[in-house]
């Protein structure tokens, strides 16, 4: 019977790993794997008991916000839709309300196999990406979302494999395979070039260093000077590019090629009409949508309600159609989950949001537990960019890391 047990458990451990390594693969992948976790919990049901949980709460009460808005909708067919994909708002917390609390040792083990398959996920990114160059001679197929498909999204997978490296880069121990899954990981979030998410990961080695003071050995900082001066030779000029993009231009439209118009960053707040010329880079554009998202809460009056859940796309296109706009920037969500969930459930989505973040933060900060801190930097920021929760990618990587992370039974000593 304790054979039983044992082999349960890690059975349990292995469908959270599966989980966490299937986000980049096709839904069907993510569905199946939350089948094992479901059939894993089902079997190790004698060491099941319920422990109440505020932090694992939350996310039901979200979830359950999202279906009470049924009643309210303005796209009761989206609404609908949304519940479907966001079931793991309310699967996940209940699911790990049951099971017994992860030590850290075990979550440990989770997280390294996890980077070591997006470690396999990278290379064969890569031999892709090799292989369509070989093809065609474009060099294009190594960056950004045609390295990834734009479906997949580079962004989504920039969070996937920031936290792979991070977990692996603070690892205690390596041995030369991690040194070589550090290498992959960290050239390939260059070539995916979110700019945000490289920031952070830079922001998060930097801080890593007052966490792990292994890291500061010799060959650690040798080998981290290496890889960035290795990198930097080829790709320099790329990312330097990248981030021109976003820093340019912040008070004056200016004039591109073929009559394209760039949208300054203090235009997209203040200008009063556009058209089919006018381009957004990603921050003007993120400040054009803080600009509707104004504009909803004065003319509709959804501060106490919102739109309902996943119900404000279409408000969206009506904005870009009176600004005579392309098509393009209707089929663009707020890129701002903060944004996104009061502008689609009103104040309360927006305060219960927040008190995810809040007490991920507490928690981290209290038991200064780094690679939790790490996540929640990360999640933080991104969802100032990101409509995190607008994709079952991004639902599944926050929730399922938030129900890990609070669901695990702190050791300080064994805290990294």
């Amino acid at each position: 019977m304790n054979k039983l047990i044992q082999s349960n458990q890690k059975l349990i451990g292995l469908s959270i790993t599966l989980l966490l390594a299937s986000l980049p693969l096709p839904f069907a992948f993510i569905n199946i794997a939350f089948g094992l976790l479901v059939l894993a919990v089902i079997l190790n049901y004698k060491q099941l008991h319920f422990k109440f949980s505020y932090a694992l709460l939350i996310p039901v009460v979200y979830y359950f916000l999202c279906v009470g808005s049924l009643s309210w909708t303005i796209e009761a067919k989206e609404t609908s839709k949304y519940l479907s994909k966001g079931l793991f708002f309310l699967a996940l917390p209940i699911l790990f309300s049951f099971l017994p609390k992860l030590k850290i040792e075990k979550r440990q083990a989770i997280f390294n196999n996890y980077s070591y398959l997006m470690t396999i996920a990278t290379i064969f990114y890569l031999l892709r990406a090799l292989y369509r160059f070989i093809k065609t001679g474009e060099s294009h197929y190594f960056f950004y979302h045609d390295l990834v498909t734009l479906e997949v999204n580079a962004i989504y997978i920039s969070l996937f494999i920031s936290f792979a490296f991070i977990n692996l880069f603070i690892k205690k121990n390596k041995q030369w395979y991690d040194f070589l899954a550090v290498f992959l990981l960290f050239a390939f979030l260059i070539l995916l070039s979110s700019k945000n998410v490289i920031i952070i990961t830079i922001l998060g080695i930097i801080v890593s260093f007052c966490y792990n003071k292994s890291i500061l050995k010799k060959k650690n900082i040798l080998l981290i000077l290496a890889v960035f001066f290795i990198l930097m030779i080829p790709l320099g000029s790329k990312i330097k590019e990248r981030f021109d993009l976003e820093i340019q231009n912040t008070t004056e439209n200016v004039k591109l090629e073929n009559g394209i118009i760039n949208v300054s960053i203090e235009n997209a707040w203040e200008q009063d009409s556009f058209g089919p010329q006018y381009y957004f880079n990603g921050t003007a554009f993120r400040l054009y949508q803080i600009r509707l998202f104004k504009e909803f809460l004065n003319e509709d009056h959804i501060f106490w309600t919102g739109y309902g859940a996943s119900a404000s796309q279409d408000k969206i296109i009506e904005k870009q159609k009176m600004n005579k706009l392309i098509d393009y920037y209707g089929t663009l969500n707020f890129h701002n989950q903060y944004i996104q969930s009061f502008s689609e459930l009103g104040i309360i989505g927006f305060i219960l949001l927040s008190l995810m973040v809040i007490f991920n933060w507490v928690k981290a900060i209290k038991n200064r537990d780094f690679i939790f801190l790490f996540f929640t930097i990360l999640t933080t920021s991104i969802m100032f960019t990101e409509s995190l929760f607008h994709r079952q990618r991004g639902i599944v990587f926050f929730i399922l890391l938030y129900c890990i992370f609070h669901n695990t039974l702190q050791n300080k000593k064994n805290i990294q």
